[in-house]
């Protein structure tokens, strides 16, 4: 098979993932009924309190979308919190509004299925907003922006999705070639599954966490600290901490206003030789055989890129970290772009397995991270719903041959002999 074509003239660089994803010659029986929905308990989250290596009788693939695992994390009594409101009840604030991006925060409680937590598990964060249309968390724009829930239940779909890249990345944590590392900087942690496993697999490390929302488990492991930071405009300091030997991004194309300030303060806080990665993705639709055009799936692509736009968010970056890494002075700077099947329609082993955990991720994950972008692009909250529900066929349905783009990009600072400002070794 060719090198993907990607649309509106850009190329992803070197490295291309080239695959052959031949679809398979029958339709998946992908009932709707396997597929949990944004509310639904998830298993997910239990990956966070139990050991990272779950033995093979832990694991039960099922006739659904996604595996799921034996265990089940207790729901635990209702965390109930004074959410900000526009009334004057609580610390009273207006409706948020970025660029048309409006959360209309509400005076009711957060809903109970929203406030799942168990020891390890997901956690609310009090100073959340919910909002009034969708009835999901979010968090508060006056100390940074996110456009996507920080909820207990887009955290299960978070460590869902790390399981999934896991899977894309054959079962390693990183792909940079990291040796030894002491101090790991891990930026937009989210619930901090990462950091957990990566602190558990190098015990010698010291692994700090950052994120806008301190919605971490507290029974992390001794060598893995979390912190709350905007990371774009907050600097970079940390108690005892000397220079990073590896900072690790994973999903942070629509975290920053520029991308290139983190690089830059990533560099600044590297040690010679140490090593930056970014694993990333974008809404956009890889289809060779047309086989979605038309269809809700691409008038979703489009309009969330029509959305991101309007509310000042390129989400198309990830195929400019390359250069920016280039830029901001890392050398040995390798991208790989491969697909990450929208659902199991390849018949390639390791992609059709991928397909069906993508499934059900892209399943569970549309309407938060589609809903608030969605209306800020003009659609009325019906129609918001109808679309979705319309996309979400589209999603399980196997004819539609379907990838995203999926950027792994790491390099190293260079060595002051490297720049000319130091004597190389003998």
């Amino acid at each position: 098979m060719d090198e993907y074509t990607y649309p509106n003239g850009w190329t992803s660089g070197q490295s291309h993932r080239v695959l052959d994803l031949t679809a398979h010659s029958r339709v998946d029986d992908v009932s709707a009924s396997h597929l949990k929905t944004e509310l639904d308990e998830t298993p997910a989250a239990a990956l966070r309190g139990l050991p990272f290596n779950l033995p093979t009788n832990q694991v039960n693939p099922g006739p659904g979308p996604g595996p799921g695992l034996a265990y089940r994390s207790p729901v635990a009594p209702p965390l109930l919190f004074h959410v900000m409101t526009t009334n004057g009840s609580t610390a009273a604030v207006p409706a948020l509004d970025f660029n048309g991006y409006i959360l209309h925060a509400s005076n009711k409680p957060v809903p109970e299925e929203l406030m799942r937590s168990s020891s390890g598990c997901s956690v609310a964060e009090p100073g959340s907003v919910i909002d009034e249309e969708s009835g999901r968390t979010y968090h508060n724009h006056t100390t940074g922006k996110y456009f996507f829930p920080n909820d207990p239940a887009e955290q299960d779909r978070l460590d869902l999705q790390h399981k999934l890249f896991k899977l894309y990345n054959d079962g390693a944590l990183y792909r940079a070639p990291v040796k030894s590392p002491k101090n790991v900087l891990d930026v937009a942690t989210g619930t901090g599954i990462w950091a957990i496993q990566f602190a558990n697999q190098h015990p010698e490390a010291n692994v700090i966490g950052t994120d806008l929302s301190l919605i971490q488990p507290p029974d992390a492991p001794a060598n893995c600290t979390f912190i709350k930071e905007n990371s774009e405009y907050d600097e970079w300091v940390y108690e005892y901490q000397d220079p990073f030997d590896f900072v690790y991004m994973r999903l942070v194309n629509s975290c920053f206003d520029d991308h290139r300030t983190v690089f830059k303060k990533a560099f600044d806080n590297l040690k010679p030789g140490g090593w930056i990665e970014l694993n990333d993705a974008t809404f956009e639709l890889l289809c060779t055989d047309g086989s979605i055009e038309g269809t809700n799936i691409q008038k979703w692509s489009e309009r969330m890129f029509q959305a991101s736009e309007a509310c000042g968010r390129d989400f198309k970056v990830p195929h400019k970290y390359k250069q920016w890494l280039i830029d901001t002075g890392f050398v040995d700077v390798v991208e790989e772009v491969g697909p990450m099947p929208g659902n199991p329609w390849p018949s390639d082993p390791k992609f059709h397995e991928l397909g069906r955990w993508q499934m059900t991720n892209f399943y569970r994950g549309l309407r938060g991270l589609s809903f608030k972008l969605l209306r800020a692009n003009g659609m009325t909250p019906e129609e918001i719903e109808e679309f979705i529900d319309a996309t979400r066929e589209d999603i399980r349905d196997t004819r539609l041959h379907f990838s995203c783009p999926i950027y792994v990009v790491y390099g190293r600072k260079p060595f002051e002999w490297e720049t000319g400002k130091g004597v190389a070794p003998e």
